[in-house]
């Protein structure tokens, strides 16, 4: 190994750089941020982003305006069904609430169909519900993290005094719901599939239609996983203005730290480099041997902090999938916080150390 390689400081300065490492490796303390704050839409997109198998169409709000758009439109129906979904079955929309991992509260769709002939007419044809799940009157299938959300077991009821009682708990992603109770008046309309059809024209048909029926008709609501998944990104968009700032504060605080470590090793090497630079070394040629060995002392921490995320994911969704709550997977806002953190970070630790060597404080006693 040169006496110049950037290994050299490395190898002769074990502890300084482990300690330098694990410092840096702090910054991914902002993956594991950036999970928190997007598990409450990921919760939302695990049981969404199939293709859709279903329309979900009601009004919005009670006004008079809004019952007759409904009712225009439970007439013009039949002829705007793509060949695809012609079945129409009057339900009850209901929502299931639950709190997030973030402490706040949430609901979820809950579909009530008026019987039990319905409810196994939807299953067979959407296949969104396991087969072996079976309900009678009055009774609730709940996802399996939905019901440890609720602390809710077989034969519960779903909340104090509801005579509406827990019948299935469904292995299936997510918070979900679907339940039976026979009434007489139905809120709602649901379009599922007419049998065996393409998935994929079956879904760009039933979103195309749902788009169509909320611009014809705008105290209407048309739901499909497209459509579900828009209005609640466009709802909780707010949690990644509140991770942004998080980033930026970590990433402040932990250049101000890490910079004062890297400064003090630095002072003591000012005699090192006056030997460099003595012997013929230029200041260039130190400042990239000083930035190689933040890049590489970087890389090590990132090898370190990704180890440390796994664990800590592992270990929390053990402990918090009692609780109905789980990470299910890698992040994107999660990864893009923390490219932002180490960027921030890494490159102003750089400039700075550039800084020192155009300002000749290498040569200084």
């Amino acid at each position: 190994m040169r006496p110049f390689s950037a290994f050299t400081y490395i190898k002769n300065n074990k502890w300084r750089s482990a300690v330098l490492v694990l410092m840096m490796s702090f910054i991914t303390v902002c993956f594991i941020g950036g999970m928190y704050a997007d598990n409450p839409g990921e919760t939302f997109r695990v049981a969404l982003e199939g293709p859709s198998k279903y329309l979900l169409i009601e009004q919005r709000g009670n006004s008079n305006d809004s019952f007759s758009q409904f009712d225009k439109l439970k007439e013009e129906l039949p002829s705007m069904l793509p060949s695809e979904a012609q079945t129409v079955l009057n339900i009850n929309h209901g929502y299931c609430d639950y709190d997030c991992i973030m402490m706040f509260n949430c609901t979820t769709d809950n579909l009530v169909f008026g019987s039990e002939e319905d409810f196994e007419l939807f299953k067979q044809r959407t296949g969104l519900v396991p087969q072996d799940v079976v309900l009678h009157d009055r009774q609730i299938a709940l996802s399996e993290q939905l019901a440890n959300n609720r602390g809710l077991k077989l034969g519960d009821p779903v909340k104090e005094g509801s005579s509406v009682k827990v019948g299935a708990i469904m292995d299936v992603p997510g918070m979900q719901a679907v339940q039976i109770t026979d009434v007489s008046f139905h809120d709602s309309l649901l379009v599922i599939s007419s049998g065996e059809v393409d998935e994929e024209k079956l879904s760009n048909d039933l979103n195309s239609l749902a788009y169509e029926i909320m611009s014809k008709y705008p105290l209407i609501n048309a739901v499909t996983n497209a459509t579900n998944l828009d209005e609640i990104n466009q709802q909780i968009s707010f949690m990644n203005y509140i991770f942004g700032a998080i980033v930026v504060l970590v990433g402040i605080v932990l250049l101000i730290t890490i910079n004062a470590a890297f400064t003090a090793a630095y002072d003591k090497r000012k005699h090192e480099f006056a030997i460099y630079m003595a012997i013929g070394f230029t200041k260039g040629q130190i400042f990239r041997k000083i930035a190689s060995e933040v890049l590489i002392l970087n890389v090590a921490a990132m090898a370190l902090g990704a180890v440390l995320n796994v664990g800590v994911i592992l270990v929390l969704n053990q402990v918090f999938w009692s609780s109905g709550h789980h990470f299910y997977r890698a992040s994107k806002m999660a990864l893009i916080g923390t490219m932002i953190a180490e960027v921030l970070v890494i490159l102003s630790l750089i400039l700075l150390n550039w800084r020192k060597v155009r300002k000749c404080e290498v040569t200084e006693e």
